[in-house]
C-alpha cells in the first residue's frame, strides 16, 4: 500500500508539463506556458502531498493512555467493540427492569459513586423518579407536574427517600 502510494506519487509529479488546452485552437492563447506549468506543478504537487499524507498503518492501536492522579499516563488495553458490547448486555441482563430505566434516565449506578453526591446528581436522580409513575405515588405526590416543580425549586429528598 505504501509503495503504491509512493509511487502515484511520484508519477503525478514527474508528469510532463506542457501547453495542455489552453492554447486551444487559433493559436491566439494570450496565457503564458508558465501560467499552465504553475499550475500543473501545483496540481502535481498538491496530489503528491495528498497521496503520501493517506498512509493508514495497518495495524490499529490496542491501548491508549488515560492520565490518572499522579500527572503520568497509564495504559489501558481496549477491547474490540464485541466484547464491550457482551459486557454491556451481561450487566444489562443482571439489572431489573426499574434499574435499567433509571441508568438510561441518568440516575443510575449509585453505588459506584465516591465521596458525597453532588447538587446536581441528587436533581438528576430525583427529576428520574418524577418520571416514574410508581415512585411519585410512593413518595405521595400524584401529578408529575408538580414533583418536577418541587425537585426544580430545590426539594430533592422527598423523591430520593423513596429511590
Amino acid at each position: 500500500m505504501m509503495r503504491l502510494i509512493i509511487l502515484v506519487s511520484s508519477f503525478l509529479v514527474a508528469l510532463p508539463v506542457g501547453h495542455g488546452l489552453a492554447q486551444g485552437r487559433t493559436g491566439h492563447n494570450k496565457v503564458t506556458s508558465t501560467a499552465t506549468t504553475d499550475r500543473r506543478a501545483m496540481l502535481a504537487s498538491t496530489f503528491a502531498m495528498i497521496g503520501t499524507s493517506c498512509v493508514i498503518p495497518t495495524k490499529a492501536a490496542n491501548a491508549r493512555l488515560v492520565l490518572n492522579d499522579d500527572g503520568e499516563y497509564d495504559e489501558i488495553e481496549e477491547t474490540d467493540w464485541q466484547t464491550a458490547w457482551k459486557q454491556r448486555l451481561d450487566k444489562a441482563q443482571s439489572m431489573s427492569t426499574d434499574e435499567i430505566f433509571m441508568a438510561a434516565r441518568g440516575a443510575g449506578n449509585t453505588d459506584l459513586r465516591e465521596g458525597p453526591e453532588s447538587d446536581a446528581s441528587k436533581k438528576r436522580r430525583a427529576m428520574a423518579g418524577c418520571r416514574d409513575t410508581s415512585s411519585r405515588e410512593k413518595a405521595g405526590v400524584k401529578d408529575s407536574k408538580v414533583c418536577t416543580t418541587r425537585v426544580l425549586e430545590g426539594e430533592v429528598d422527598f423523591m430520593l427517600n423513596v429511590l
